[in-house]
């Protein structure tokens, strides 16, 4: 494989749809609010403000992405943020592996009922332009990082839907594989090998002379700085709802008991009389 070719990506590139951008605008909603105090955190209160649910929500659902991608072992590469050209979006993950090469794209609807019929995407009724983005964004991707690497890539679009109420697809799209994230890890690592060990090896040695590529494995400090403190933040609202649990536990037990203690003494009357 040639060696990287200087400058063959544009690192002035739009970020409009960087994948740990919903993380950082639900922490910086989360980090503005004032800490939660003891007695809501005794009773369990969720810690996150209303407010800021659906934030968190969407947050959550690129993290669930970014974890499945991770899934996928050592023998993939995963990056995210990748710069495709000025004024373009970044590709939000690109994944390289036994089965090849992957642009994917995440969007967000939760609780919303999506129907596909070939290029046609459907959300609550609304046509979407998701599928022919997709398409543009694997092209884009198959140009440049086949400059960057010297030969020809072909790049298999890829559109994963987070948290959607139903899931309908009429008829496939021709070119672009539509997933929710429980899909992704099993539909790659279910594909036919197309890359040997050397191929992605290789890849991996060019991407890594691209400085603005962000390696999932290997993050920036930043990057892994963010996701630390979401995970905390995720740790804290999964606490919060254990207490509550064993709140409503301990009072529907307590109920019994006291149920249980009313009808033993009300029988117990009645045989003394």
């Amino acid at each position: 494989m040639d060696a990287l070719r200087n400058g063959a990506l544009d690192h002035s590139s739009q970020t409009s749809r960087h994948p740990l951008s919903t993380v950082d605008d639900f922490l910086a909603l989360h980090d503005a609010g004032p800490p939660q105090r003891l007695i809501p955190r005794l009773i369990g209160r969720n810690p996150i403000a209303a407010p800021h649910r659906a934030a968190y929500r969407r947050a959550c659902g690129d993290v669930i992405v970014a974890d499945s991608l991770d899934q996928l072992g050592t023998g993939w590469l995963i990056f995210r943020a990748v710069p495709v050209g000025r004024d373009i979006d970044d590709l939000e993950y690109v994944a390289i592996g036994p089965a090849g090469v992957f642009s994917i794209a995440v969007r967000q609807h939760p609780g919303g009922a999506l129907w596909i019929d070939g290029g046609v995407l459907l959300v609550d009724g609304e046509r979407m332009p998701y599928i022919r983005e997709a398409e543009f964004e694997a092209v884009r991707a198959s140009q440049l990082i086949s400059e960057v690497v010297g030969s020809r890539v072909e790049v298999t679009p890829c559109l994963v839907i987070v948290e959607p109420k139903s899931l309908t697809v009429a008829k496939p799209p021709r070119r672009v594989a539509v997933l929710t994230p429980r899909d992704v890890r099993p539909w790659l690592k279910g594909l036919p090998r197309v890359l040997t060990a050397e191929r992605v090896e290789a890849f991996r040695a060019a991407a890594s002379q691209q400085e603005s590529w962000q390696d999932t494995r290997n993050p920036t400090v930043d990057a892994a700085g963010v996701l630390d403190r979401f995970r905390k933040v995720h740790a804290e609202v999964n606490q919060a709802r254990h207490v509550r649990l064993t709140w409503v536990t301990g009072a529907l037990v307590l109920f019994w008991l006291m149920s249980v203690v009313g009808i033993g003494g009300f029988t117990t009357s009645l045989l003394f009389r």
